[in-house]
């Protein structure tokens, strides 16, 4: 074996439990979680030694939420957004993105983008 080889092989990735997705070569995705087919995000229980070094957490298995769990805005009532206290994973940033208690503030995307929301 060559020498190039050898350093060929230690370089493989050491994240085999991530996943790239169907449409695009640069997002991953852990492989336990799957896709939601009423809202398309993804849900699911994943172990945090499966999560990208940036995303992982304390907890040895990390529950991640999709927009179906979310609570109704606090505007408007009908749009929902992400559950305080849980996790989604953002496909766009490749990332798990933990909602803190006072999310809950926050106003769906819709009506942020209308202004919609009291400053009293």
């Amino acid at each position: 074996m060559t020498q190039s080889s050898s350093k060929q092989t230690k370089l493989q990735p050491e994240h085999k439990h991530l996943t790239k997705l169907a449409n695009s070569s640069s997002w991953i995705v852990p492989r336990a979680l799957v896709r939601c087919p009423v809202c398309h995000e993804y849900r699911g229980a994943v172990r945090n030694n499966d999560l990208p070094p940036s995303s992982q957490r304390e907890e040895a298995v990390v529950v991640v939420l999709c927009i179906c769990d979310g609570i109704p805005c606090r505007t408007c009532g009908e749009s929902l957004i992400h559950r305080p206290i849980s996790n989604y994973w953002d496909e766009a940033r490749g990332a798990l993105i933990h909602c803190p208690w006072f999310s809950a503030q926050v106003s769906c995307d819709t009506c942020r983008t209308q202004h919609k929301w009291s400053t009293a």
